[in-house]
């Protein structure tokens, strides 16, 4: 209720400015050009439910990383960072999103790419790097051109090119908590060809959960450093190459877990947002990601047929270190682990087509080799073990707490991962019907390959072989110029794998989903209004489930359900400009969603209740952007956004914490600040996150069955902050 008087009165501040102003300007929407058919086309042209973000719309709402999608600016897309690894999001749409991301043996529901390139780990997608040209958000299956587990959808971040000309822009960020961010990007004018662009950025922040202990780290603190080196040639008309290489290093801090619910009765319920943490919490270090990137682009234009190459080289090391300070397990648990990835991945793709015809065809392979060094330890002697009681075990032991009769050893995973795919999608527009009806239809095979070996108390073993031949079709009618409407039936896959928490080791067959899809795009009101709607129904066949052993909360067993799974579901995108230099856009999911009794198998097989995550039933955002005249100061700029989010649960089984929030942001900007003829472009902006200082829960985890605890963790307090861009 507070979020939304205080957007009423929002509102009418906006229209009480507008009043003095002149609105005589012309009025329209941009148009919003989008890849996610492997060219260049207008979005409304494309028969896929699908949202973007455009580099302005990023710039106002403060994001400039995948991380910063986590306020819901995109309704269907549910992101944000894991508790107890910042650097590594949890990533879902429509409801299907990732299990486990820390775990190295699966994969995860919605595929991520960066200028067409997969990224495989959910790990270290919080890279904050590039300068974004758009977010593309591909909602539901998209299981032929995004093929590689993309059974949710797939999220493509595409980065601006080098320009060629000349060019700095430096940017500062000073915000609550200490935050300073410098973001330096440098366009070197082009040679023989050949344009160049360099950015570095770097960016701190201290943590808003003080912890009591002396010379640790504090609670949601980090520290960032990257740079990127992206070079393109144009040889000649018909042929230019891009290489691109970055490199970023991320040290991270986990987010506090509170008590939601202490059913032993040790420390009580932590229902408020704690700004200090309970326990001095030792040790605490932050968690280090470092990443490197290559990718190497190549693109010949002959005649109708465009060809190109993507060949690509990522590496990922993870020295991950989280606390949980007992809110999950009664005696401390210290998780200490290191991570290293290694992915080559090659796509060759082949664009053709004519008035009548459009055709894509391509192939892919990805070669990943991951592994995992585990080691658990206690930290904090709750029942006075070694010495006093709530006193801190330094250093950590790994006795035996959890009455196993053994200590804890170290677990060591290694993963490998094989895949390789061809693909086709033909488009036809025949001459009937006044040439306004297409058809699509696609279809991909895919092989997977896939082995595991885990060294515990003994070795155990896994390998997998699966493949999938999977597609798509689709009818699109343009009624009018700019109303269209569409029918799709799509179906996508994800391999299976195993999971390193498992006693057996025994590896999960592969998941299967399939959406039916109706969809309307229009555009009216002059092009001053555009409204897009998708109506969805989708089943999911040997849905991953994952059981956790009510006698050990370290057990963790997955396996496919034997009953299917449904979601059905509403989206819709309306962007208006109602009047000259307004600009207002909503975004809204609705989201039903069915999941039957499931067989436990670590319960004799009895049927229990399960929940599908990450799937509210309702979420919203509304943006309201407003351009003052230009005045001979410079362009004044006012920004609002509101996103709300219905409660949902965070994992599948157990007892739930879900929440429902409404969060609160806005932004003032000047830019084109008057410095003199010749001399560049400045701008300045103030902007608040949260700011009703919104206590809202981002994630809960439930331990026991019954259960004997509810961890919780809170998303950030109001922040504000200052913006100062220079640009030549």
């Amino acid at each position: 209720m507070k979020g939304i008087t205080s957007l009423v009165v929002i509102i009418a501040c906006i229209i009480s400015g507008v009043a003095t102003a002149e609105i005589e300007r012309r009025t329209s929407l941009e148009e919003v050009i989008v890849t996610a058919q492997k060219r260049p086309q207008l979005l409304q042209d494309t028969a896929i439910a699908m949202s973007v973000l455009k580099s302005e719309q990023l710039e106002l709402q403060g994001i400039s990383s995948l991380g910063d999608m986590g306020g819901g600016a995109i309704a269907s897309l549910r992101m944000f960072a894991s508790g107890n690894t910042p650097s590594n999001l949890i990533v879902g749409i429509r409801g299907n999103g990732t299990g486990d991301p820390s775990e190295i043996t699966r994969d995860g529901a919605v595929a991520v790419y960066l200028d067409g390139v997969y990224m495989a780990r959910s790990q270290g997608l919080a890279l904050e790097l590039s300068e974004l040209e758009r977010i593309e958000v591909l909602r539901g299956p998209q299981g032929v051109l995004f093929g590689r587990n993309s059974i949710g959808g797939a999220v493509s971040l595409v980065t601006k090119k080098p320009s060629g000309q000349f060019g700095i822009k430096q940017a500062l960020t000073m915000g609550r908590f200490n935050e300073i961010k410098s973001v330096t990007r440098i366009n070197l004018p082009e040679m023989f060809g050949v344009k160049t662009k360099l950015d570095y950025l770097h960016s701190e922040r201290d943590g808003w959960v003080n912890n009591t202990a002396p010379g640790e780290a504090d609670f949601s603190e980090y520290k960032k450093d990257g740079g990127k080196l992206s070079i393109s040639w144009q040889i000649n008309d018909q042929f230019d190459v891009s290489y691109s290489y970055d490199h970023s290093v991320m040290d991270t801090v986990q987010r506090y877990f509170q008590f939601y619910k202490d059913n032993i009765g040790v420390f009580g319920e932590e229902r408020q947002r704690l700004n200090e943490t309970r326990l001095p919490v030792t040790p605490l270090d932050p968690t280090n990601s470092e990443q490197k990137g290559h990718s190497l682009v190549a693109t010949w234009d002959y005649s109708d047929i465009s060809i190109k190459s993507i060949t690509a080289h990522r590496s990922l090391n993870v020295d991950a270190n989280t606390n949980y300070a007992g809110v999950l397990y009664f005696n401390g648990l210290n998780d200490a682990s290191v991570i290293d990835q290694n992915q080559f991945s090659q796509e060759l793709q082949l664009v053709g087509g004519n008035n009548r015809f459009e055709w894509v065809a391509g192939l892919y392979y990805l070669d990943e080799d991951v592994s995992k060094n585990l080691q658990d330890s206690f930290t904090l002697d709750i029942f006075g073990v070694f010495g006093p009681a709530l006193s801190a075990i330094d250093p950590p032991t790994t006795f035996d707490a959890l009455g196993s009769g053994d200590f804890l050893p170290p677990r060591i995973v290694d993963a490998e991962a094989r895949s390789t795919a061809v693909y086709g999608q033909f488009s036809w527009n025949p001459d009937i019907l006044e040439n306004r009806l297409e058809l699509t239809i696609g279809t991909r095979y895919t092989e997977d390959k896939k082995s595991a070996a885990r060294f515990e108390f003994d070795l155990s073993e896994s390998s997998q072989k699966s493949d999938h031949l999977g597609g798509s079709i689709a009818l699109h009618y343009r009624w009018l110029d700019d109303f269209s409407t569409y029918l799709k039936w799509g179906t996508a896959y994800k391999a299976g794998g195993v999971n390193s928490r498992s006693v057996s080791f025994t590896p999960f067959a592969e998941e299967i989903v399939s959406t039916w899809e109706v969809g309307l795009k229009s555009e009216f009101w002059d092009h001053r209004a555009r409204l897009n709607v998708a109506i969805f129904a989708t089943d999911y066949k040997d849905i991953h489930l994952d059981f956790q052993d009510p006698l050990n909360a370290l057990i963790v067993e997955t396996i496919n359900g034997a009953n299917k799974a449904e979601v059905d579901g509403l989206e819709l995108d309306l962007a208006m400009n109602p009047i000259a230099g307004l600009v207002v856009s909503l975004s809204y999911s609705y989201l039903d969603s069915f999941m039957p009794l499931q067989p436990n198998p670590l319960d004799n097989g009895a049927l229990i209740s399960f929940a599908l995550p990450l799937a509210p039933k309702h979420a919203g955002a509304l943006a309201l952007d407003y351009s003052f005249l230009p005045k001979d100061y410079g362009q004044l700029n006012l920004h609002f956004d509101i996103t709300s989010t219905d409660h949902y649960s965070f994992l599948p089984y157990g007892e739930q914490r879900t929440d429902a929030y409404s969060l609160l942001n806005t932004r003032v900007e000047l830019s084109d600040i008057n410095i003199g003829a010749g001399a560049g472009s400045l701008k300045a902006s103030v902007w608040v996150k949260n700011l009703l200082d919104e206590e809202y829960i981002i994630l809960a985890v439930g331990i026991g069955d019954p259960t004997a605890s509810i961890g919780q963790v809170f998303g950030d307090p109001r922040t504000m902050g200052l913006d100062i861009s220079y640009e030549f």
